[in-house]
């Protein structure tokens, strides 16, 4: 017997539920924290759990709305998509970068508060709050200044 356009169906059927499995089993696994030790709050884990979780919500969202669009004969679904999924994850990235900085600030001030160390103790990096050397720009993900 040949194939009709309904086991056609059923192939997609059955490669989007496989999708939807990894895309599933990838949301349920678990990262250690970079933010482990005596010198980091309880809340700054919390906040990279957070956001591990913000990002694993974004990545599977756009490989949901990726495999949708390549079903698309055209294609442009596919270019849509991709400019949209861009524009959320760097939008995503400078708003967690902004916050995780924060956080840490709040850190290392109760660190300093804790052990008693002024910011003229600490030396000049912290008195003038300006970074070491060069940084990484969030946007561009270079090495230059911002």
């Amino acid at each position: 017997m040949g194939r009709t356009a309904l086991s056609g169906h059923r192939a997609w059927i059955g490669s989007g539920a496989l999708a939807l499995c990894y895309a599933i089993s990838a949301c349920s696994t678990t990262t250690e924290s970079n933010f482990e030790g005596p010198g980091y709050s309880d809340d700054t884990r919390k906040l990279e759990k957070q956001m591990m979780a913000e990002a694993t919500a974004l990545g599977t969202a756009q490989g949901v709305a990726g495999v949708a669009a390549s079903m698309l004969p055209m294609g442009a679904g596919s270019l849509v998509t991709t400019t949209a999924g861009r524009a959320a994850r760097d939008a995503m990235i400078i708003r967690h970068d902004k916050v995780m900085r924060e956080q840490i600030e709040r850190d290392n001030a109760e660190f300093y508060k804790r052990y008693g160390i002024t910011e003229a103790d600490a030396g000049p990096v912290v008195a003038n709050r300006s970074p070491g050397g060069r940084k990484r720009c969030a946007r561009r993900g270079g090495v230059r200044r911002c």
